[in-house]
């Protein structure tokens, strides 16, 4: 059984459809969402989630994604964890799946595809993938997972306000190499579509090559914000 990591921020309902898809996920041990929210309409889909008795819904000791994911893993009873962001779908079998890799791996991801059918958003998908397989190196959105032993070990997410989930591959990928989920996850293809495709894939290499260059987290994070 597994605990599955949410941070969230200002979501709106996106909680509650999230967690209404994880509901008969076998294997699945505990859901912990780690909220950091100051509206009222995420605040009152997440007491309904908390009342329900659907997942544990806890407030964020720290705003910023790395900190709420390390919040939750230090919450959870299950040995493996799986950090999920809120627009992000995983597979049927994602349990087993993640059983049977950290068999023989220490951590992973899941192969990712974009909920859009268009054929710019298939090949964004395919290459997302094949980046991360020739560099080991996995993004959020593609639901990293590892053992709660092997997390702690390697100090788990930095703190810092951008690129946490490339900083924790790169550290971990030192000790272990990465698994991999080839059923894919779903992830939303909303920022291609409102910020446009070229556009944002240009934005992302900017932001991985300011930071390979040593940039501010905290600049790259209000690049990200803004879309500039």
């Amino acid at each position: 059984m597994i605990s599955i990591i949410i941070p969230t921020y200002n979501e709106g309902r996106q909680p509650l459809a999230l967690v209404d898809s994880l509901a008969n996920l076998p294997g699945l041990g505990e859901i912990i969402i780690v909220d950091s929210s100051d509206d009222g309409l995420s605040g009152g889909v997440l007491r309904d989630i908390r009342d329900g008795g659907r997942a544990r819904v806890v407030p964020a000791r720290a705003r910023g994604r790395a900190a709420q994911m390390n919040q939750g893993a230090e919450m959870a009873a299950f040995e493996i964890l799986l950090f999920l962001h809120c627009d992000t779908r995983l597979p049927a079998d994602a349990v087993s799946r993640v059983e049977h890799v950290l068999g023989h791996r220490r951590w992973g991801r899941f192969d990712l595809r974009l909920d859009d059918p268009g054929w710019r958003f298939r090949l964004i998908g395919y290459m997302i993938n094949l980046r991360s397989r020739l560099t080991r190196i996995a993004t959020g959105d593609q639901a990293i997972f590892t053992r709660k032993d092997f997390f702690v070990a390697q100090g788990g997410f930095a703190g810092i306000a951008l690129m946490e989930d490339i900083e924790f591959s790169r550290r971990a990928g030192r000790r272990s190499r990465p698994g991999l989920v080839t059923s894919p996850v779903t992830t939303s293809a909303r920022r291609w579509i409102s910020h446009g495709t070229v556009r944002t894939i240009l934005l992302m290499w900017k932001l991985r090559l300011l930071y390979r260059l040593g940039a501010d987290p905290d600049r790259l994070a209000a690049m990200y914000r803004t879309g500039r």
